[in-house]
C-alpha cells in the first residue's frame, strides 16, 4: 500500500490515511480513478480547487 509521506508533524489527513489501511485503500483507488480518465482534467481540477476552498486547506 502506497504511503504518503509527511515531515515533522504532517496534517491529521496524512497521518489517517497512513494509519487506516481501509481508508488509504478508499483513497488510493478513487485517486486511480480519477487519474485514469473518469473526469475530464478541467472539472477534475475544479472539484479539487472547490474542496480546497469549503475545507480552507492550505496549498
Amino acid at each position: 500500500m502506497a504511503r504518503i509521506r509527511y515531515v515533522g508533524e504532517g496534517n491529521n489527513f496524512r497521518r489517517l490515511l497512513n494509519h487506516s489501511p481501509q481508508l488509504s485503500a478508499a483513497y488510493w483507488d478513487v485517486r486511480k480513478a480519477l487519474n485514469e480518465g473518469v473526469l475530464s482534467p478541467k472539472l477534475r481540477m475544479l472539484s479539487f480547487l472547490s474542496s480546497d476552498l469549503v475545507n480552507e486547506c492550505r496549498y
